[in-house]
């Protein structure tokens, strides 16, 4: 049922939020916003200490260098129309943590840091335009298409230097002085957002609202308070009992181990990243990979297949302000089956988080794509290899609504890699979720049967070759042999 106007919601319920990720901070910022006065998150990451930070052990999907804010959606155009609000709210945010006393600030936070950076996003493709890229030109808002470049057309790389676009952004990898075969798009709608630095402005921002927050090892969910279908509350690690009135589950990875009820919509997968630390004595390096001349960029991000070799799947960003430059795969979504349902008995993959390599596969394709667009990282040494785990759905739709049948319980999951950029404004979503509201959101993200058609290869399993048990894993001494 929808809320009507006399229907008004019960502001003082007690809520618990499980994650303090994008989707839980958002969440909670939200409710608060809303006029929520009894709201407490808990996770088990001590993030009012590390500020999100991956060097200091975090492992959520939330927690990176920074993740590319995009609008560029195909024909999805609710998301697409989602990421133009969400825009100027990064912009508010930048405003914010600028005219915030560093004294008031936590740990890995200073007003002089840009949380969002709109340096551009240049989507390339060896061949012809993506056709997600066709459709996405098609259905931007016609008062922003002046914003995208196509690459090959001289007309329009004349428009860029004539607007004031680094030459450099439209063609970062010299393509198209060394004759190279080259199309695509430079977006300068888009660019990046620092995450663990705003997760950690998110975490301020809801603690000065009032919203109580439970972060260490202690506060991990062990399970939840069931009694037949309606859930009452959560225990911690700790063995200890919290009660709630409405729990919100947004444990990203995680989630499908917690809540077997999603256990078919959506499955727990990884993208490989590598990171490089850009030397003090290199100054070309850190002003060649700076935002200001070079873009986030993507490499035939649609069309990698594993039989054929292809040199696909492939993004990058400019380096951060400490000098460190992130490329990644994504072709390949890995999974990591060691855990089974403890209803079903189904193997689930899990996030596996204590390694410090990459398939070899994923290290392939980033080192052939490297020797023929960025040899200078050939010359740097590997700062760290990762996988980033994240939680696809069966769609790519995030699921975010009460599970059939099940009371007081929602579901905020799914983010299938591009929900970052979401941060400032999903959470009124979820919020109407809670409230039962009728609109767009709330039915693009309810719950819904296994299609037919299967995007993210869920219906693979453990006999996929997708998992990791079937890859041999790579790490720094992989990356030495670079230049051979």
């Amino acid at each position: 049922m929808s809320l009507t106007n006399d229907t008004e919601p019960n502001r003082s319920r007690r809520i618990i939020i499980v994650g303090a990720g994008v989707f839980g901070l958002s969440t909670a910022l939200h409710l608060a916003q809303r006029g929520y006065s009894n709201v407490h998150i808990y996770d088990y990451q001590p993030y009012h200490e590390n500020s999100y930070a991956c060097s200091a052990g975090c492992d959520a999907a939330s927690c990176d260098e920074n993740k590319i804010l995009r609008a560029s959606y195909g024909d999805a155009k609710l998301y697409q129309d989602l990421a133009f609000k969400a825009m100027p709210e990064w912009r508010k945010w930048n405003e914010m943590l600028a005219q915030t006393s560093a004294s008031e600030l936590p740990p890995g936070l200073s007003p002089d840091v840009t949380l969002w950076n709109n340096c551009g996003f240049l989507r390339l493709s060896s061949d012809r335009l993506e056709e997600s890229e066709e459709k996405t030109q098609q259905n931007f808002p016609d008062e922003m298409k002046h914003t995208q470049y196509r690459v090959p057309d001289e007309s329009r790389r004349r428009d860029a230097e004539a607007d004031g676009v680094p030459a450099s952004k439209i063609d970062p990898f010299s393509r198209f002085g060394r004759g190279l075969r080259t199309d695509g798009v430079l977006d300068m709608t888009a660019g990046f957002v620092l995450a663990s630095r705003a997760c950690a402005f998110a975490l301020h921002l809801v603690s000065k609202l009032g919203v109580h927050t439970y972060l260490g090892p202690e506060y991990g969910m062990k399970s939840l308070i069931r009694q037949e279908n309606e859930v009452t509350g959560i225990v911690t690690n700790d063995g200890k009992e919290h009660p709630g009135d409405i729990v919100v589950v947004a444990c990203g990875g995680w989630t499908p181990s917690l809540i077997p009820e999603i256990e078919r919509l959506v499955e727990t997968t990884a993208g490989s990243v590598l990171s490089f630390r850009l030397l003090d004595d290199r100054q070309d390096l850190w002003d060649n990979y700076s935002p200001e001349v070079f873009p986030v960029w993507s490499w035939n991000m649609n069309s990698y297949r594993p039989d054929h070799e292809d040199i696909a799947g492939l993004y990058g960003m400019p380096r951060t302000p400490e000098g460190v430059l992130k490329v990644a795969f994504r072709g390949a979504k890995w999974t990591n089956y060691s855990s089974h349902s403890h209803v079903t008995g189904r193997p689930l993959s899990y996030p596996k988080t204590d390694v410090d390599e990459i398939p070899e596969e994923a290290m392939r394709v980033i080192k052939t794509f490297c020797k023929e667009n960025l040899p200078d990282l050939l010359d740097l040494e590997l700062e760290r290899g990762r996988l980033c785990w994240y939680s696809d759905s069966v769609d790519n739709s995030f699921l975010i609504d009460y599970p059939p049948d099940i009371k007081n319980l929602i579901v905020a999951n799914g983010g299938s890699g591009h929900g970052f950029k979401f941060l400032p404004v999903l959470g009124e979503h979820v919020v109407d979720v809670l409230e039962r509201k009728d609109t767009e959101y709330t039915r693009l993200f309810r719950w819904r049967d296994v299609p037919d058609r299967d995007p993210n290869g869920l219906r693979e399993g453990p006999d996929g070759w997708r998992t990791l048990v079937k890859q041999r894993m790579v790490g720094r001494e992989a990356w030495k042999a670079a230049k051979a």
